[in-house]
């Protein structure tokens, strides 16, 4: 059994340096429940590639996709990952994305924590998006079942006027990196206080991975 985490990639180093410690932080206890050794693989920019690993896989590989919102990666890149990942005999299981997850909640309210802000405060979560608007209604939909008063939630793609006016900008990002940043050059733009950081970085999110991972 191997466990392989599916990541997009970035050309900044803090994207894949901040997946690679929650991937050492799953790996003791994917190991201990039997889901054999733990890698981190990206579609883009980084290393190693589905293309790279596949070759070296067999038997029952579990694929976790580090994905927070459905777009073209989760429906399109996700599979063929998966298929280039079966290149050596894997027999591949691919789990759900991390998107839609009450615990994507609970991150973001460890990373205001972490800076001085109670999560009972506004807050705006802002994704990166899509031509789709899959990105932006998963955020909305997730807010939506599990409602935080004064909290809303928009897209780069998509923005809300004044939405961020009174609240903390947090990026619903994984780690640092180009969208991380313009979610940041955003929060200094409307004068709203930005919290940033991955929401990789937290324990919440170590949590919904190996939910995921054990699924």
């Amino acid at each position: 059994m191997t466990t392989v985490l599916l990541a997009h990639g970035s050309p900044d180093p803090r994207h894949a340096g901040t997946l690679e410690r929650l991937r050492q932080r799953v790996s003791g206890p994917l190991r201990e429940a039997g889901k054999g050794e733990t890698h981190l693989v990206f579609l883009e920019h980084n290393a190693p590639s589905p293309q790279q690993l596949g070759p070296s896989l067999t038997g029952d590989v579990s694929v976790v996709p580090l994905l927070i919102t459905p777009a073209f990666h989760a429906r399109v890149d996700v599979p063929a990952a998966a298929r280039a990942l079966a290149t050596g005999g894997a027999r591949v299981r691919t789990t759900r994305a991390l998107g839609g997850d009450p615990l994507l909640l609970e991150a973001v309210d460890e990373r205001l924590v972490a800076v001085g802000y109670d999560p009972a405060e506004p807050t705006l979560l802002v994704a990166g998006g899509s031509s789709s608007g899959q990105a932006g209604q998963s955020l909305r939909s997730l807010l939506e079942a599990h409602a935080r008063p004064g909290w809303l939630s928009m897209t780069l793609h998509a923005p809300r006027a004044g939405a961020a006016i009174g609240r903390a900008v947090v990026p619903a990002t994984l780690a640092g990196g180009v969208l991380h940043d313009k979610v940041e050059t955003l929060a200094h733009e409307s004068g709203a206080p930005f919290v940033g950081g991955g929401l990789a970085d937290t324990g919440a999110m170590s949590r919904l991975v190996l939910e995921r991972a054990s699924g």
